[in-house]
């Protein structure tokens, strides 16, 4: 943590330098009013201040008080300000390791978890360049300042009223030992919390659905109780130390009174110098103070740092990225091809051979959890490559950049990612600068010309956040205008067509054959009827390549294929 710290501040030195050295003027400009007291005191003792030097003194006063106003302004304004934009790096940092990671990487957070990290452990860390820099710079600054004068004036009573402020600081570092384990179960409550929170937005139909509030209500307050709980201990801890600074204080005043009568009586320290150390041990109590918040501060910047480091070194175990450009796609061939998922006990795809063209439309049907999505995963490189021959024209797909395969490939996943925003810029994500014939033609290619024309806004209707307003077909459906609007050399439907009727789907595949032909797609499906015209079809089952040919070999063969066409065929005779 210390080095991110070190590094930042070497990256904007010169800021630092400033900072540094308006604390230092601030400091010095602390210790001069209580040099100017004992001076009055000492001039007035032994009456010898004239009306002169009174003004003097009050002139030199101010002038005191205006540097240290003003160096005050610029050390806080500049201090603060680079923690400000240390928090926006550091969200910078983290924010690109999340939209580079495939997932695997997202299988190891939690999402609750995921977002403490990126909002509280972020501004812990800010708080430590922040505040916990400004605890060293200025405390340091003022014990660096005032200690030595202290010796100065009498160093035998300095240390005798040292002695109760060094037992202080030892006593708050027992104090703090115990903090850190305390501080860790704060954050991970935080996290829980998080989650719980993510997770209720998330499910909140579900919730109503099966009258769940009340449950849902109960777990969040015992959430929520359980990071009160986790705070009250640490403030338990910290409740420790005032009382314990108002004591030590106190017992340091008896001590520099006792001692600085001695010495007067002797001859060795006059009153103003008596006054002037114990206001000096006054003036050390703020900082030794700001040390024990230093302690805090350090504990909770460390547990963030600790975690905002697993976030950004944690990997997606990713092959390393290809250097070759893929320009087009002439052939995606597999050969004995097999993946298995990181914690699975067995190959969800198991020495799968096929072979597609450009231009071609592939069909993939079989049982639910026969792979079929974890096949066509393998195009998006959303996983490590597994074993067996996966070429595309003719090298391997690891040697191409993962950016220029996205590049070419629309995808419209099972479950459909909509942002609140508007139905036309959704559509419009899927290409940068898209016009509004372009994002009208994308709507007419997925029927949904027809749902558009009843939304109160049409194309400017903002469809709520993950879709929330709008019905399941009508989430696949600008989802599939996303995906055609990209005009992607490979289209990729992931069982897209579900949530819609029989006839918009027979709709939406005459515009797919006529929008796109002479393109490459994939159609995976459970409706025979959206493959009817591919050019070729694979049946899996338990991974397996079960059935392959063309929509009428497979009818020829009457196996799995002919049989669920006939059921369908039969189920829609009677609808």
């Amino acid at each position: 943590m210390f080095k991110l710290v070190l590094d930042y501040v070497r990256k904007n030195k010169w800021i630092y330098i400033l900072v540094a050295i308006s604390l230092i003027i601030y400091d010095a400009t602390l210790v001069i009013p209580t040099r100017v007291i004992q001076g009055l005191v000492d001039g007035m003792t032994k009456q010898t201040l004239t009306e002169q030097e009174l003004l003097g003194t009050i002139g030199f006063l101010l002038f005191a008080t205006l540097m240290n106003y003003g160096s005050a302004v610029i050390w806080h304004l500049k201090l603060f300000q680079q923690s400000v934009h240390f928090k926006f790096d550091m969200q910078q940092r983290a924010f690109h390791k999340l939209v580079s990671m495939r997932t695997p990487f997202y299988e190891k957070f939690r999402s609750g978890d995921m977002m403490t990290r990126f909002s509280t452990d972020v501004e812990m860390l800010q708080d430590m360049v922040g505040y916990g820099l400004m605890i060293i710079l200025y405390a340091g600054g003022m014990i660096g300042f005032v200690i030595p004068v202290m010796f100065l004036i009498s160093w035998e009573i300095a240390l005798l009223g040292m002695v109760p402020i060094f037992i202080m600081t030892y006593g708050t570092y027992k104090i703090s030992q115990p903090l850190e384990q305390k501080v860790d179960e704060a954050r991970e409550a935080i996290s829980e919390l998080s989650n719980e929170v993510l997770e209720t937005v998330e499910g909140i139909r579900v919730i109503r659905a099966y009258s769940k509030k009340a449950n849902q209500s109960s777990r969040f307050a015992q959430k929520t109780a359980a990071l009160a709980t986790r705070w009250n201990d640490i403030a338990r801890y910290r409740a420790l130390y005032m009382p314990m600074y108002s004591f030590m204080l106190g017992l340091s005043t008896v001590l520099i009174l006792g001692a600085g009568v001695y010495f007067m009586e002797a001859g060795r320290v006059s009153m103003g110098q008596v006054v002037a150390l114990q206001l000096y041990v006054v003036s050390l109590v703020e900082p030794f103070a700001m040390l024990s918040d230093f302690i805090l501060v350090y504990q909770t910047g460390k547990t963030s740092f600790g975690k905002l480091q697993e976030l950004i070194e944690t990997g997606d175990e990713m092959e390393e990225d290809g250097k070759m450009v893929l320009n087009h796609l002439q052939e995606i061939r597999l050969e004995n091809y097999s993946f298995s998922y990181g914690q699975a006990s067995q190959a969800s795809l198991k020495r799968i051979s096929m072979n597609l063209k450009a231009g071609q439309t592939l069909g993939l049907v079989g049982k639910t959890g026969a792979g079929k999505t974890s096949l066509v995963r393998q195009f998006l490189r959303q996983y490590p490559v597994g074993q067996g021959e996966f070429t595309i024209n003719g090298y391997p797909i690891t040697d191409y950049s993962r950016k220029s395969l996205e590049a070419l490939i629309g995808y419209v996943p099972q479950e459909h990612i909509l942002f609140s925003r508007t139905v036309g810029e959704n559509i419009a994500m899927g290409k940068a600068q898209a016009s509004q014939d372009e994002i009208m033609q994308a709507i007419a290619t997925a029927a949904f010309r027809e749902d558009l024309e009843r939304m109160t806004d049409g194309i400017k209707t903002t469809i709520g956040e993950r879709g929330l307003s709008i019905s399941g077909g009508q989430k696949q459906r600008i989802s599939i205008a996303r995906a055609f609007i990209r005009q992607p050399e490979l289209l990729i439907l992931d069982d897209s067509l579900s949530a819609v009727d029989a006839r918009t789907e027979r709709q939406i595949i005459q515009n797919i054959q006529q929008e796109r032909r002479g393109k490459t797609n994939i159609i995976v499906t459970h409706r025979l009827s959206a493959v009817h015209q591919a050019d070729w079809v694979l049946v899996l089952d338990e991974g397996r390549i079960v059935e392959e040919g063309t929509p009428d070999q497979l009818l020829a063969q009457k196996g799995w294929y002919y049989e669920q066409y006939q059921r369908q065929q039969a189920q829609g005779e009677e609808e």
